[in-house]
């Protein structure tokens, strides 16, 4: 895995535009703390116990059974199709998997899909958009000082840069999908009892959250490991460390300079609500700076 730091939109723009001078395509995936794995919500049950005999091992460590990863696995998309399907009956009638996953994620229900973009600015937007309050790295330190193994830290952010048609052609899972991305659109839920490695797909969903976030995703198999697990992937992995204390300057800029926003990039009730929530926030802090000076 490559690891590259940006303390301001220019170097990251810098980076990006080096990086597709030599690529023909890339999804990006921004999270808040570079310590995150690109592993979807289903995999990340974090209820250990000690003892071997007591739960299921799974990446060296052990899980209950009854909280561990297989709490929402194949059997619950046929079970969450068969009831959603049966509250609308009239809006599903054009539903594929891919549909039924999303729909899945957006109830917090987890799933084997990673959110990735198209689109390098909305990955940043993901990364810098919850500013942390603790943790704070001076952005003049040494910042490589404070990684971890491949760039490990809560001290900051991340966008991970995925190249999804050489993840593709390393997934060797259909014969055929040499230079393709996958649309899942048309393909069978029982597709998925069969794919062990993470793979890349698209989708003609319609849905305004994919759109306005240039949505695609990684779907993951029956392997119950992180993308970065894979030394044949690593290798073509870029990791961008943002510290945390440039988050705000860069989240500043994005909405100031390329207008990319909560609502902007939720453009449904969630993105109003987030801003409220922020401009109360913000006024809090204003307010306390009046009374306090701090």
């Amino acid at each position: 895995m490559e690891l590259l730091v940006a303390k301001n939109l220019d170097e990251y723009s810098t980076i990006i535009n080096n990086l597709k001078s030599t690529e023909q395509s890339l999804w990006y995936r921004g999270m808040s703390s570079a310590s995150y794995l690109l592993e979807p919500s289903l995999f990340r049950e974090k209820s250990v116990i000690g003892l071997e005999y007591s739960g299921r091992e799974i990446n060296g460590r052990y899980y209950r059974k009854s909280e561990a990863i297989m709490k929402s696995d194949l059997a619950a998309i046929d079970s969450f199709i068969e009831q959603y399907s049966q509250f609308y009956p009239e809006k599903t009638k054009n539903y594929n998997l891919v549909d039924y996953l999303y729909i899945m994620q957006h109830y917090d229900i987890p799933t084997r899909l990673l959110d990735f973009s198209k689109d390098e600015l909305i990955a940043l937007y993901f990364a810098v958009a919850n500013l942390k309050k603790d943790k704070v790295l001076d952005c003049d330190e040494e910042i490589e000082d404070y990684f971890e193994k491949d760039g490990d830290s809560d001290l900051g952010a991340s966008v991970h840069i995925i190249d999804p048609i050489y993840t593709n052609e390393n997934t060797n899972i259909f014969v055929n999908l040499k230079d393709q991305i996958l649309n899942i659109d048309n393909i069978d839920i029982d597709v998925l009892s069969n794919i062990d490695l993470p793979l890349c797909i698209e989708t003609d969903n319609q849905d305004s959250r994919i759109i306005s976030q240039k949505g695609v995703f990684l779907l993951f198999g029956r392997a119950y490991k992180p993308y970065e697990y894979y030394d044949i992937f690593n290798r073509k992995t870029v990791k961008i460390f943002i510290p945390n204390s440039c988050r705000s300057l860069i989240k500043q800029e994005l909405k100031e300079t390329l207008k990319i926003s909560h609502r902007s990039v939720f453009p449904d009730i969630k993105g109003i609500s987030m801003e409220i929530i922020e401009q109360i926030e913000d006024k809090y802090k204003k307010d306390c700076f009046s009374v306090f000076g701090k």
